[in-house]
């Protein structure tokens, strides 16, 4: 037999229903300030808040910003974006404008006080630029913008490009920035993803050569920087503070939380260093709200520059043939090459190798060639293969969950079977 309603209960849950939302009317209500935090100003009262926030204290992070999904342009349209990139007084640019005529960029000389365009501080590396362009810019960007730092060819750069900055930037799919509205330019995960930062990481655990930054990046800069803000379990995103963001994007934060980090950088007693590599883990975050972004590496390839192996799993197998053709190129150079290099430098004899010695060199290079040319087999194969929108939009992500049962084992679009 059911029972019949608690009257006296239901009097005593609308009693605490109201005052809890008395409560939560003042909380909210209330404009909470960071002012507790000693050295830092609050700058909503120097600057006008920004049209999403309206109803809010812009610096209130105990409420996290909800983003709207973001709309690519009509098919054919363009878009306009700038490239913003931070640099010394020695260090050339001269490849922006060979490689990339007729791109908009802007630039920061940093250690140059007499420079066309001025930071507040040559302080926190290239968050310093950054937050400086945002702010400075908040109300007449481009479709696009595009942060990057000064040199064509790094270690960070991806792979598939040859580490060229340039071509990333001329095959940057502006679609894909403009649907997510935050894109990190470099697909490949380590370091940053996929679990990599955590706040309370005992000191003992601290890995002091492969993640130095955990150990600047603890829980009370966290607060610092976003004050009421949940304390993430772990802040994970690609490394290295080269990103492209959309306008919409942008605008969705509030102007004066780019005011609140730049004051933070310029209050901060971390070094230099440090301070702008605790931002480089951040940005993912602050353009996205999620303390973990990590896209899948062979969609961000393949959705952002047109390179589409035709799934995670054959995209896994190229980057493996990779590995193993550089851990053999390494072994001809340390055992072999270089070897014959420093005789040939030093005017002497070139080393005598046995016969096992010059079996083995032989085939080194003999399988060193045929994986070259495999490989540039399959990466001329995954170019032609992203020309195909269809293709591409086969490792693109997708929300919408129709037609996923053509996936299955044994439909046509499944995985093969044995």
């Amino acid at each position: 037999m059911l029972a019949g309603p608690p009257r006296l209960l239901s009097f005593v849950s609308v009693v605490a229903l109201v005052a809890l939302g008395a409560w939560y009317f003042r909380v909210t209500s209330s404009s909470p300030s960071n002012s507790h935090i000693p050295g830092f100003d609050h700058p909503s009262a120097q600057y006008p808040s920004s049209s999403t926030t309206k109803n809010r204290d812009p610096l209130d992070f105990s409420i996290p910003l909800r983003f709207t999904e973001g709309v690519a342009k009509p098919k054919g349209e363009n878009y306009s974006y700038v490239v913003v990139v931070g640099k010394m007084k020695d260090e050339e640019l001269r490849w922006m404008e060979a490689d990339l005529p007729g791109v908009d960029v802007v630039v920061y000389e940093v250690d140059n006080p007499k420079a066309q365009r001025k930071i507040p501080k040559n302080k926190g590396r290239e968050a310093m630029v950054y937050l400086t362009y945002l702010i400075d810019n908040y109300n007449k960007l481009p479709d696009t913008i595009i942060f990057m730092h000064s040199h064509k060819h790094a270690w960070h750069n991806n792979m598939l490009m040859g580490l060229d900055a340039a071509q990333m930037i001329k095959r940057l799919n502006h679609d894909r920035v403009h649907r997510n509205g935050y894109m990190n330019v470099r697909c490949h995960h380590e370091p940053g993803c996929p679990d990599w930062i955590h706040l309370d990481r005992p000191g003992g655990d601290l890995d002091f050569f492969l993640k130095p930054e955990e150990i600047y990046m603890r829980r009370h800069i966290w607060e610092q920087l976003h004050p009421g803000a949940p304390i993430p379990s772990s802040l994970s995103g690609i490394c290295c503070a080269q990103f492209a963001v959309s306008r919409d994007r942008i605008r969705q934060v509030p102007i004066e939380r780019f005011h609140h980090y730049r004051n933070w950088l310029l209050k901060t007693s971390m070094d230099d260093q440090w301070s702008g590599r605790v931002f480089e883990y951040i940005w993912h975050y602050i353009f996205t709200g999620h303390e973990v972004y990590c896209p899948a590496m062979n969609t961000c390839y393949c959705d952002g520059y047109g390179f589409c192996f035709g799934g995670r799993a054959k995209f896994a197998d190229f980057f493996n043939m990779q590995n193993e053709r550089n851990k053999l190129n390494e072994e001809l150079r340390n055992n072999y090459l270089e070897k014959e290099e420093k005789a040939r430098k030093e005017n002497k004899p070139l080393p005598e190798w046995s016969e096992k010695d010059r079996a083995r060199m032989k085939e080194l290079r003999t399988k060193i060639g045929e994986m070259d040319v495999t490989m540039d087999k399959l990466r001329n194969e995954a170019l032609e293969r992203g020309k195909d929108e269809k293709m591409r939009k086969e490792e693109t992500e997708s929300w919408d969950s129709e037609g996923i049962e053509e996936y299955l084992p044994g439909k046509s679009k499944g995985p093969p079977q044995d």
